[in-house]
């Protein structure tokens, strides 16, 4: 995890899913971010990847999970202040372009 200038924080990381579906895990998350006070703005789960954003405290939160080989699932989670949504922007996008599953 990395940790910036006014609370900005990013955390990528692997997990794997056991017995829990991919859709099980990211509804989870999205779950337990909503009862710790986020304000769930977008939401996308697909068979493959799946996106969520929200709003808190006048931080924004993005999360972006992978599904990797059928039982894993590769995720970052990244929070910025509202002010810097427009340097963030870019920053987000390619971080998502770049969380690929290869080989397993």
């Amino acid at each position: 995890a990395f940790e910036g200038k006014n609370d900005a924080f990013l955390a990528v990381w692997g997990a794997r899913l056991g017995k829990t579906s991919f859709r099980t895990e990211i509804e989870d998350r999205m779950v337990e971010d909503e009862k710790n006070g986020w304000q769930l703005t977008y939401r996308r789960v697909m068979p493959e990847w799946a996106s969520y954003s929200g709003v808190k405290d006048g931080q924004i939160r993005y999360v972006r999970a992978i599904r990797v080989c059928r039982d894993r699932a590769a995720l970052f989670t990244i929070n910025y202040s509202r002010n810097e949504k427009i340097p963030y922007d870019p920053i987000v996008v390619r971080i998502v372009r770049s969380l690929k599953a290869e080989g397993c």
